[in-house]
């Protein structure tokens, strides 16, 4: 549904920590996706966003009863759904992009700012980095870990591999790190 017609309050929050295109996760979620703020509309509160469910119409404050309803709104998507439907959406300018995703149709979920953890672009696709980071280790590779990419080192020979799997360096170990980031994945 989105957004009411009217305005009830005005938020008792701004969004100030938080811009469109950030990548957040939803901190109350433990097990939680990568998402994309695209709005932060002035003036818009939990109240102002409504939305369909089984029992009828609810609004995000509705849906978020442990936020104040008169919190500053934040709407955002799931990044796999963005990415999927507008590939290009990180080429376009901040206030084009709410109305690329309505018009591809991708759903929109409101939030409360205080709801919305920032992160690292891409870092929740790159989690599976950590567990190969520390098999390198244990196996005596000199690792460098941020977090969306590795950095391994022996022999002289370094290799890059990022969140999507690609390994990029040339020498005799190239083959068997494809193999184990292949294993690993899946």
């Amino acid at each position: 549904m989105g957004r009411v017609a009217s305005h009830k309050m005005v938020p008792s929050e701004p969004a100030a920590d938080l811009s469109v295109g950030d990548s957040v996760i939803d901190s109350d979620d433990d097990d939680p996706d990568e998402a994309i703020v695209i709005d932060i509309p002035a003036g818009e509160t939990l109240e102002d966003w409504e939305y369909e469910t089984d029992s009828g119409t609810a609004t995000a404050a509705d849906g978020n009863p442990n936020y104040p309803a008169d919190a500053q709104l934040v709407v955002i998507v799931f990044r796999s759904a963005l990415a999927e439907t507008v590939p290009d959406w990180q080429d376009i300018e901040p206030e084009e992009l709410v109305e690329k995703v309505d018009h591809a149709g991708i759903k929109q979920y409101g939030f409360p700012t205080g709801r919305l953890e920032r992160i690292e672009p891409g870092a929740m696709a790159a989690e599976w980095l950590d567990g190969l980071a520390d098999r390198f280790d244990d196996a005596g590779w000199n690792v460098t870990h941020d977090n969306t990419e590795l950095t391994v080192e022996q022999f002289d020979e370094e290799y890059r591999i990022t969140a999507d799997g690609t390994v990029e360096g040339e020498g005799e170990y190239r083959t068997p790190l494809e193999n184990i980031v292949e294993m690993e994945r899946s």
